[in-house]
């Protein structure tokens, strides 16, 4: 008999979508069930989650096949810790019978035994997760959200974020809500329902990942003390910074570990937020309503999410230049502020640094810049200690150090989460097995693709020390690398160049020789190189180029005085194209210092291997070492020659 299913109601609710969805990923486990199938399901709440949660949703799949099955032929059973024991058994009693049942219970119910005989299956209800909240979003309120935002979201009361999320309300709008309106602890005694309290934000001190940012706002700490303190003046303290770096690397959360950090209040918005309120004079008195509300509540910090998104004045073209230009006053008024913003420090976020207006980050307002990188390999290591409250040894995390490569903090935040799903779906325990399951696979590094990364690193160490290139730090190779990033280095040799120095044509030169030593290892010793020294703006073939073009069209250093403005990679390549004498001058400086490359290898041959052998074995080379193995080989008489600069 063919059955067709009711057209499915377009979902009006962020709270029926949510648990609609995870009703019916709950079903899948019973593939007979989920298409329509006789059957006995009890499903078990998360804790904390009532099963009347729940009903409607399961009524709905209950009843979508009402064409199929009678209305009496199907039951739905709701089963609640305060219900009387007999409950369960008189309820299932009615609808044993039926075709089509489901019993959802709260978490802690305890089982009889004629129901445990009974049912097909006994199936766990995940909590709502961040990725939920992002569909419904999608779906109902017909905009993304952050998984930063629906992890915050998720901190509130359900029934506060169910109220606040709105068909047609933006989320930015929504949250703002959510953070203003007051929560109250569950009064002791009553029957409701148990919230899981919001997670506490760390102080930025605590906080991995930050690099500069985080050395900045623990400095900013210790100036609004001693400004509150009245031993310095408000003219010492800075008084904005600008943020930047790729999304999902913590701007947010930055923003409050550095409001903690200094004990200060905090006001969150971005000119999105203010737009959400209506026309122009709505937003801009929205603005200044969130600047007033800092500097009642100073010392505070007022963070602008996404603030490019307000433009230069310089490329506003288009038909609405005027509302544009009048927005970016008013935020520029506001940070002068004619009664000044003493004890307001403004801290603006973004991807991308070009789109800022100049007038913005003009000295007094926003006049600091600090990026925050993606996190090193330290820092993620110590960010998934972290997250997972230090529950896996230090020791086993270093395993996904290289798995981890190129992640920002809010990827790792998602590892953690899908492990401790897969973690709870099993219940037990998170492992680090539950962490590696969640990242991209990683390829092995041996055999003939191990020793040929070995030569090529040894390249690199030998010029680099032989040339002076700057302080030798170590040379290492990696067990495992990534496939699917763009550019990883299978191995690197780390130099520490001095920031400020005199920098000559020589200087360039030897720069492009050491990044061209790899490929001439592989040459000297393999026969011939392979493709690892290119495809990337980082790749040595890149930095090579791009060095050599400076050398004739920025620095004045080549045939020519003539300086160019291009900067870029896409910049220098288009320069090149349409000036073939400057192509032919960059490639001879490449195909010189290639040259010049192979003599310094060729003469050092038996170090060239040694190396290459210690790493091929060890993965690891240090200055100490690379002196024994130098003095070993000198002590046999294998070479001869002196370490010197040469010209």
């Amino acid at each position: 008999m063919s059955r067709s299913k009711k057209q499915s109601r377009a979902p009006n609710s962020m709270r029926r979508y949510v648990f609609d969805s995870i009703i019916k990923r709950a079903l899948r486990e019973h593939s007979l069930f989920e298409a329509g199938g006789p059957g006995f399901l009890v499903l078990v709440t998360p804790e904390g989650y009532s099963p009347s949660d729940y009903q409607s949703s399961v009524l709905d799949q209950l009843y979508d096949d009402d064409r199929f099955y009678r209305r009496d032929g199907v039951g739905c059973i709701l089963v609640f810790l305060t219900d009387k024991s007999s409950k369960f058994e008189d309820e299932y009693s009615e609808c044993c019978k039926r075709e089509r049942v489901i019993a959802v219970i709260e978490r802690g119910v305890e089982l009889p035994p004629i129901i445990q005989l009974a049912a097909d299956l006994v199936i766990h209800i995940p909590p709502i997760t961040p990725d939920d909240l992002k569909a419904a979003a999608r779906a109902v309120v017909r905009r993304p959200m952050t998984d930063e935002e629906a992890e915050t979201a998720l901190s509130y009361p359900r029934e506060h974020l169910w109220a606040a999320f709105r068909p047609m309300r933006s989320i930015g709008e929504a949250m703002r809500r959510l953070r203003e309106v007051e929560v109250n602890s569950p009064v002791e005694g009553t029957d409701q329902v148990k919230m899981r309290s919001a997670p506490e934000t760390p102080m930025l001190a605590e906080m991995h990942g930050y690099g500069p940012a985080k050395e900045w706002g623990t400095q900013l700490a210790t100036d609004l003390a001693d400004w509150k303190a009245g031993t310095i003046d408000w003219g010492d303290v800075d008084k904005g910074i600008v943020l930047s770096g790729p999304p999902g690397v913590g701007k947010s959360i930055f923003a409050r570990a550095l409001a903690k950090q200094c004990n200060v209040s905090l006001v969150a918005s971005s000119l999105g937020r203010w737009q959400s309120r209506g026309h122009l004079g709505d937003l801009l008195k929205s603005m200044r309503a969130d600047f007033d509300r800092a500097r009642n509540n100073a010392p505070s910090i007022l963070f602008i999410d996404e603030i490019d998104s307000f433009g230069s004045r310089d490329s506003f073209d288009h038909e609405n230049a005027n509302y544009s230009i009048q927005v970016v006053n008013a935020l520029l008024e506001c940070l002068d502020g004619l009664d000044g913003r003493e004890g307001v420090v403004v801290v603006g976020a973004t991807n991308n640094t070009d789109r800022i207006d100049p007038a913005i980050t003009r000295a007094g307002r926003l006049d600091r810049h600090v990026e925050i990188p993606l996190p090193s390999a330290a820092d993620r290591i110590a960010i998934l200690s972290q997250l997972t409250a230090h529950s896996i040894p230090v020791s086993d995390l270093l395993r996904l150090g290289t798995l981890t490569r190129g992640m920002t903090g809010a990827d790792l935040a998602k590892t953690v989460r899908d492990g401790r799903r897969l973690a709870r779906r099993e219940r037990r325990e998170l492992t680090l097995e539950d962490l590696k399951a969640g990242l991209p696979e990683g390829t092995k590094i041996s055999g003939e693709h191990r020793w040929g990364i070995a030569v090529h690193e040894a390249g690199h160490t030998i010029v680099g020390i032989q040339l002076g290139y700057g302080t030798y730090i170590r040379t290492n190779i990696a067990d495992v690398v990534r496939p699917d990033l763009k550019h990883q280095p299978g191995g690197a040799a780390y130099f520490d160049i001095p920031r400020v120095a005199r920098r000559d044509r020589q200087f360039y030169l030897n720069c492009v020789a050491v990044m061209l030593a790899g490929l001439a290892a592989e040459k000297l010793y393999l026969g011939d190189f392979s493709d690892g020294a290119g495809g990337g703006e980082q790749s040595d073939l890149a930095v090579a180029t791009r060095l050599a073009t400076f050398l004739e069209a920025n620095l004045g250093m080549g045939a020519s005085f003539l300086h160019s403005n291009a900067q870029t990679d896409q910049e220098l390549e288009k320069l090149r194209l349409s000036d073939d004498a400057l192509k032919a001058r960059v490639e001879k400086i490449l195909a010189d210092q290639y040259e010049r490359v192979e003599g310094i290898l060729e003469s050092r041959r038996a170090l060239l291997e040694l190396l290459a052998k210690e790493l091929d074995a060890v993965g690891l080379l240090t200055p100490q070492r690379v002196r024994e193995l130098e003095s070993s080989l000198e002590d046999r008489g294998s070479f001869n020659s002196q370490r010197k600069g040469i010209s």
